[in-house]
């Protein structure tokens, strides 16, 4: 008798257990039961006879750029250890011409009295496998995102929207966090930039996977950090060519690929790059301000095509079958990565942001249909439970 109630009282508890964790589903239900399926451009390798290099001509002057930093926000509930004036001094003070503060579903303000190039930028994302983008000059945030697992068309959903508040979109941290699959790097458009370099992770296996489907974007490097003095701090960076120190012209000669992206294990800077120029048909001597230990020339599928020791230089052709080329160069102290030189048809740049992916109004339909019958099974078991 005794068995049986003690039986009985644990069926009990794990009903009442049961409830919170179908309410949860319920509530997480009513987000993707907004789900958009669509249908992706056709990935295939950049083609063509021209070949667009974003350094062909570049202006005298770079500026220092870094967009991804948090500070404390939100009452703490986010992950941020130090006030925006000190995040903002700290990149400020050591010569960083934008030090974007980009908090969770948050514009932070600070700096735009301080300086004439202080561009507006948060984080977006709140699902725990950290499918996150850098949101970056938008007229606004945008609140939704999907809690747990995300599709393709999960994920272009959300560029979508944050394309809607005029925003250079950069993914964040592809391979950090276990949401980006490389299904999802050949299948989505619309975003700028590829956040490579980042302290959590090195993304370039998913850009190379991204490039190599024909998806054109441009490298950027951030420390990500939460904690100036826990984490690696001023590590990472952005040199973005103008002519001009204006916001508009800055981040608009970001967008065409005119900058490259830095790690620098000690923050120095002592090693540059310095040009990209064409030797006639279809070779291009890159240039750096000092010898570095590797030259590395990668492309198609991420393969090593070329590479230089001990070199200031290197020329780089493409053959018949080299779609893109990239360069990255390195010492024990500091990595260049430089943007993509590709194949194009000479009148329209194949720039990913200029790609659209079109709604599938059947399968999207299906889909609902499919999460309201879900929805309406977790909330009779709910009522079941309850009554019991």
């Amino acid at each position: 008798m005794m068995a049986r109630k003690l039986i009985r009282f644990v069926f009990i508890l794990l009903r009442i257990a049961a409830i919170p964790l179908f309410f949860v589903l319920f509530i997480a239900s009513l987000f993707y039961f907004t789900t958009t399926i669509y249908n992706f451009p056709e990935a295939k390798p950049f083609n063509g006879k021209y070949i667009y290099n974003p350094y062909e001509t570049l202006p005298l002057r770079a500026f220092k750029a870094h967009f991804h930093a948090h500070s404390k926000e939100w009452k703490g509930i986010t992950d941020g250890h130090n006030d925006e004036q000190d995040v903002f001094n700290a990149y400020t003070s050591r010569n960083y011409d934008i030090a974007g503060i980009s908090n969770y579903h948050k514009i932070s303000t600070y700096g735009a009295d301080k300086t004439n190039l202080f561009v507006p930028m948060y984080e977006h994302g709140y699902n725990i496998f950290k499918s996150h983008y850098l949101s970056i000059n938008p007229n606004g945030v945008s609140y939704f995102d999907f809690p747990f697992l995300q599709s393709s068309s999960h994920q272009q959903m959300i560029i979508n929207q944050l394309r809607k508040k005029n925003a250079f979109v950069a993914m964040a941290h592809p391979k950090f966090g276990g949401a980006r699959k490389m299904k999802n790097m050949r299948d989505l458009v619309g975003y700028h930039f590829t956040e490579v370099l980042n302290h959590y992770r090195t993304s370039a296996e998913y850009y190379d996977e991204a490039l190599s489907a024909g998806r054109l974007t441009w490298v950027m490097s951030n420390d990500d950090t939460h904690d100036l003095e826990k984490e690696p701090s001023f590590k990472r960076w952005n040199m973005i060519f103008s002519d001009t120190a204006l916001v508009d012209t800055i981040l608009n000669n970001y967008k065409l690929g005119k900058s490259y992206a830095v790690l620098s294990e000690d923050e120095s800077f002592d090693k540059q790059f310095i040009s990209c120029q064409s030797l006639g048909g279809d070779r291009f001597m890159v240039t750096f301000s000092a010898a570095l230990d590797s030259i590395l020339v990668i492309g198609q599928e991420g393969k090593l095509k070329e590479f230089n020791t001990n070199a200031q230089n290197i020329v780089i052709t493409f053959q018949p079958d080299d779609t893109y080329l990239r360069v990255v160069a390195k010492d024990e102290n500091i990595q260049i990565y430089l943007n993509p030189l590709v194949r194009f048809d000479g009148i329209g740049l194949p720039l990913n942001a200029d790609l659209t992916a079109e709604v599938n109004h059947f399968l999207t339909w299906l889909y609902r249909i499919a999460v309201f019958l879900v929805m309406l099974s977790l909330a009779l078991i709910m009522r079941k439970l309850i009554i019991r």
